[in-house]
């Protein structure tokens, strides 16, 4: 591949990270049917259509994307006895915002119980909740802010809770992160906390911004169950789920 091709791909992820549609195969799927039906080239309606088949086959079969899930994901993290850590870096997007403007727990919401579990096992003495979703949802909601006081609400002291509440992605997360515990002089490693699927690419970034951090999956959604036969029955919803997983290897392509 030459420089020219790979500053391409590179522009060209840039510009759709920002949309996770662009990586949903159910997306792709309807592109498809859509340029079926308007484009008047027999030969490229032709491939398009074998093109549609494939997507639908790959991306709506459960077993292949329970498969893939596993495959992606890192296995739950035991601590080990005794072991005992300055901070927990937990990451946002664990609480939205309703209509009324009042937070929520999401799908999420494992990060939020696996730092509060390890805070009261001894096991951290402080948490870090770094990032979120507020600068998408609402200007008037902090969820940083909102998270540290539902973690009060648990035993949690509010002076062992620091928020880090300007990042909107990774980098910035790692970036500012690394920032608040180098001006607290905190002792790595740090337990990062976050969901299953987003582990890889998380730990990689923190660890580029010299941040030592023990990966702590969470929250898995998929890939952890047993497959049976009804996953190797074709599920037009399955085709959904795959965005995360897409976004976050295309990731691992393109940074390398």
């Amino acid at each position: 591949m030459n420089t020219n091709s790979i500053r391409f791909i590179q522009l060209d992820y840039l510009a759709l990270k920002q949309s996770n549609i662009m990586f949903s195969p159910l997306n792709w799927f309807f592109i498809c049917l859509l340029l079926i039906i308007f484009v008047k080239n027999k030969r490229w309606k032709h491939w398009i259509s074998w093109l549609a088949i494939i997507i639908l086959l790959v991306f709506s079969s459960p077993a292949l994307f329970q498969y893939y899930a596993r495959w992606w994901q890192p296995k739950p993290v035991e601590l080990p006895e005794q072991s005992h850590y300055s901070f927990a870096i937990v990451a946002g997007g664990f609480g939205s915002v309703d209509a009324e403007g009042e937070g929520y727990f999401n799908s999420s919401s494992d990060r939020f119980l696996q730092a509060v579990k390890l805070y009261h096992s001894e096991t951290v003495d402080h948490i870090l909740i770094s990032g979120g979703n507020s600068k998408r949802n609402s200007k008037n909601f902090s969820e940083g802010a909102w998270a540290k006081s539902e973690m009060t609400k648990m035993g949690v002291p509010a002076n062992f809770i620091f928020v880090e509440d300007a990042s909107d992605g990774t980098k910035a997360n790692a970036a500012n992160s690394k920032r608040i515990l180098d001006s607290l002089h905190a002792q790595p490693p740090f337990v990062l906390i976050t969901s299953a699927f987003h582990i890889p690419r998380a730990a990689k970034i923190f660890n580029k911004e010299g941040l030592q951090v023990l990966p702590y999956p969470c929250n898995y959604t998929e890939g952890r169950g047993p497959v049976s036969a009804k996953d190797l029955v074709p599920d037009f919803g399955v085709m959904i789920g795959w965005s995360k997983y897409i976004k976050e290897t295309l990731w691992w392509i393109v940074k390398g």
